[in-house]
């Protein structure tokens, strides 16, 4: 049996996407979810799109634009892209369309200003679910109380 690979290009990418996974990229992408695009190299792209969690989307174009490369960190694994993807993906393709400048390497969002730039849930949601996945419960409980002490 003989396997092939699709490759699709940056410009037309929404051909090869099941229709419910575009659709929810689509919204993402107008929602403004991606939260920080930069590039490793003029071709290599990473992303961070916020979901129930903020994920980590790496893509890379070969010098025609197709994609020869996609991942994304969250638990999808139903299909070939997943809606991380595929906003990155449009975010990337407007990006290079406008000939807007996507920041190098190194010019990455730092922690705390990203932290700083989310809602309270959000973060309370994150650090129980990190603790949870880490089994950091107890530490986090006596960090807390150490606060407390202090005030």
């Amino acid at each position: 049996m003989c396997a092939f690979i699709v490759l699709l290009h940056i410009d037309d990418f929404e051909a090869g996407i099941e229709e419910k996974i575009l659709e929810r990229g689509k919204r993402y992408f107008s929602d403004d979810l991606v939260i920080d695009l930069w590039s490793e190299t003029p071709n290599q792209f990473c992303a961070v799109v916020d979901g129930s969690i903020p994920y980590d989307v790496a893509i890379h174009l070969d010098e025609a634009g197709m994609i020869i490369h996609h991942e994304c960190d969250c638990p999808y694994n139903w299909g070939e892209y997943c809606k991380h993807e595929v906003a990155a993906l449009l975010v990337i393709r407007n990006h290079l369309k406008q000939g807007t400048k996507i920041k190098k390497h190194g010019q990455k969002q730092g922690l705390r200003s990203r932290l700083s730039a989310r809602e309270k849930d959000d973060l309370i949601y994150l650090l129980c679910d990190l603790a949870a996945e880490y089994n950091l419960w107890d530490e986090i409980v006596c960090y807390l109380d150490d606060i407390d002490d202090e005030d």
